[in-house]
């Protein structure tokens, strides 16, 4: 059981890697802390959000989406109750993070999911006017 569920955590984390490299570039950046367990956190919140049920195979982020989602995240236009969830989940996993990190994490992940209903939006729009 042990072995199946690394070999899937491995598989989120080389996919997310070759078909988001931007968000993984986004992680490293705001999750660069000495110990790696923010980053790690933020790695399987990211598979989660991107490779769940319903996975978003087309969709592609992009530094830009992504350092704009992060400045309206940080200016406060984001769902509270989005954070909430988001943080429930931090308390889920398997790693001890500093109150500071959590704050990171949840920070990131809020912004790559603003960053995904942004993108969204925005292809919806172009598909509509064609």
């Amino acid at each position: 059981m042990l072995h199946e569920v690394q070999e899937t955590a491995e598989h989120d984390a080389s996919w997310l890697a070759i078909r988001q490299p931007a968000v993984v570039r986004m992680l490293e950046r705001e999750l660069a802390y000495p110990d790696g367990d923010a980053f790690a956190a933020g790695l399987a919140l990211a598979c989660r959000v991107l490779g769940g049920r319903t996975p978003l195979h087309e969709l592609r982020l992009d530094h830009n989406a992504l350092s704009s989602a992060m400045v309206a995240v940080r200016h406060g236009r984001c769902d509270r109750a989005m954070v909430r969830s988001i943080r429930d989940q931090i308390e889920e996993l398997p790693v001890v993070l500093t109150p500071g990190e959590q704050d990171a994490v949840a920070t990131a992940i809020a912004a790559l999911i603003y960053a995904v209903l942004d993108t969204s939006v925005a292809e919806l729009d172009d598909a509509l006017l064609i």
